[in-house]
């Protein structure tokens, strides 16, 4: 089989991809009872006190639904500016063949470590830190005949 893929990851994906997995966690469960507890804090005390603890209340309550976000977002956008632009991954027969622009790279199938499906893209592990994400919006209806394929091949 041979496939080709033009990678563009963009910073929305990868904010999906965050947010989704900060509330999957046991973290986001914490910070959703954080949350409601900071709104019941906010509604007892918001009346009798000062103006420096009516701001922190609210900078309290808007920790969760909207500052942690607009930070996930914050690293998101750094992700994705680390991303090149006109990136190309296509199988060949001893492994992936990675362009960026006009340099090409052959990553032979045994230097992938480890393949890793999830909702929203598959990551190639190439180990330690290094590898490359194909979200769903790239892999479209091929995402589960690629990852049976490139999972056939690295074992």
């Amino acid at each position: 089989m041979d496939y080709k893929f033009k990678i563009k990851a963009t910073a929305f994906d990868f904010f999906k991809m965050c947010m989704r997995e900060t509330y999957s966690l046991p973290l986001g469960i914490c910070n959703i009872v954080f949350f409601i507890a900071a709104v019941l804090l906010t509604v007892k005390f918001y009346g009798n006190a000062s103006a420096v603890v009516r701001a922190l209340l609210i900078i309290m309550c808007l920790g969760f639904p909207v500052i942690q976000p607009v930070c996930i977002f914050g690293r998101a956008l750094k992700l994705a500016r680390m991303m090149p632009e006109d990136m190309t991954i296509e199988t060949t027969k001893s492994g992936l063949l990675v362009k960026v622009g006009e340099a090409s790279e052959l990553v032979a199938y045994n230097k992938i470590k480890k393949v890793i499906s999830t909702r929203d893209c598959l990551i190639l592990n190439l180990g330690g830190r290094n590898g490359y994400f194909l979200f769903n919006r790239v892999l479209g209806n091929k995402k589960e005949e690629f990852t049976k394929f490139i999972t056939s091949k690295t074992v």
